[in-house]
């Protein structure tokens, strides 16, 4: 054989052979794959910061990849020409103030100025971010106070924010009544692990390369506390635990680390949604308890456990909410009666399987005029 031939073969064979080496060893083994342990934290840590802009974003309206809207949490636009212009009903300023002071993230900080608040945008690390400004205004139409976004603050869908008084509101758009303990039914998105598309053909369903379905479909929302007496009505779905009513294939989000740069977790509650429901989980553990049971006896298998379990055995959901730095998700941990928002690391071997929460927040219901 030519001389240079074989140099050419032996320094082949000399690259080819520890890439080969790197690839074996670089291959987890069954011990070293993270699977969650519902009796252990080891994969969640507290949240030290919170991003200012994901949070506002999410007291407002949820956004796709794509910037479009997913669903409005607080307000609607009323004029159609103006698609970023919010309204909402409020009582009166007070009311205004405190929900704007309620979008502030936790660890920031508000400045106090005359007529309002100059609130600076950070992320979890202090980078800036623009800003948004709140003030008292008086106008014909009932606007009393206004929420104004700075330019080059990336807040999607939103410019500003109109907090209207009750009186002015739109009699056609009244705020309808939910009362504690009822049932609602709303609209939500479900997630199902699916076969391969192959024996799918012509279905009609967003896919990601990890065969999860998303689907947008009707479920029983459980009112932890009404609207009827001036104070804001939270609903609550929970992703069944184990077979029962109104539960299908819909289960976990699966790996979620890989597919967290889908739009999947985009459709999740709100990081301001789910601290409503823990503040009122630490206030009313009672009444929290007492609608898992009632779900229970309804056959709807909201408790964690049981014969038919799904394996998770926990009362941890995961939210609309990630660290892209960190790679991150953040969770609602109800396991305890002190619950908390954790992150959950999303490591390339995580095989953590987490349920999911979709929650629903109303102002004060408004009465139509006579």
């Amino acid at each position: 054989m030519n001389k240079n031939w074989l140099y050419l073969l032996l320094l082949i064979i000399s690259i080819v052979m520890p890439l080969t080496s790197c690839d074996k060893e670089d291959i987890p083994q069954p011990e070293e794959i993270l699977k969650h342990d519902p009796e252990s934290d080891a994969d969640q840590s507290p949240v030290e910061a919170y991003d200012a802009l994901e949070w506002l974003q999410g007291c407002i309206v949820l956004v796709d990849n794509k910037d479009e809207v997913i669903r409005r949490i607080n307000g609607k636009p009323l004029d159609e020409s103006q698609p970023t212009v919010i309204s909402l009903p409020v009582s009166d300023f007070a009311a205004a103030e405190k929900t704007f002071l309620d979008w502030v993230a936790p660890g920031k900080e508000v400045t106090e100025v005359d007529g309002g608040y100059d609130y600076y945008l950070t992320d979890a690390y202090g980078i800036a971010q623009g800003s948004v400004s709140f003030r008292a205004v008086e106008e014909k139409d009932g606007v009393i106070a206004r929420m104004t976004v700075a330019n080059g603050t990336a807040l999607k869908q939103v410019s500003e924010v109109n907090f209207v008084n009750t009186e002015h509101w739109p009699e056609n758009d009244a705020i309808p009544v939910y009362q504690e303990g009822k049932l609602y039914k709303f609209g939500c998105c479900m997630y199902t692990n699916s076969p391969p598309l192959t024996e799918m053909p012509g279905a009609d369903i967003e896919l990601d390369d990890y065969w999860t379905l998303v689907n947008w479909e009707e479920r029983d929302f459980y009112c932890l506390q009404g609207n009827d007496d001036g104070k804001e009505a939270i609903l609550v779905w929970l992703l069944p635990e184990k077979g029962g009513k109104a539960n299908t294939t819909h289960f976990f989000i699966r790996k979620v680390e890989r597919q967290i740069d889908y739009p999947i977790y985009k459709a999740l509650s709100s990081l301001e949604e789910a601290e409503k429901v823990l503040d009122f989980y630490h206030a009313h553990h009672d009444k929290w308890q007492k609608m898992l049971d009632e779900m229970e006896a309804l056959g709807y298998s909201w408790k964690p456990g049981g014969f038919f379990s799904s394996g998770t055995n926990n009362m941890e959901f995961l939210l609309n909410g990630y660290d892209k730095k960190e790679n991150n998700i953040k969770c609602l941990d109800l396991d305890k009666e002190v619950g908390e928002i954790c992150d959950v690391t999303c490591s390339l071997w995580n095989q953590c399987e987490y349920r999911y929460m979709h929650i629903r927040i109303f102002p004060p219901a408004t009465k139509v005029k006579e």
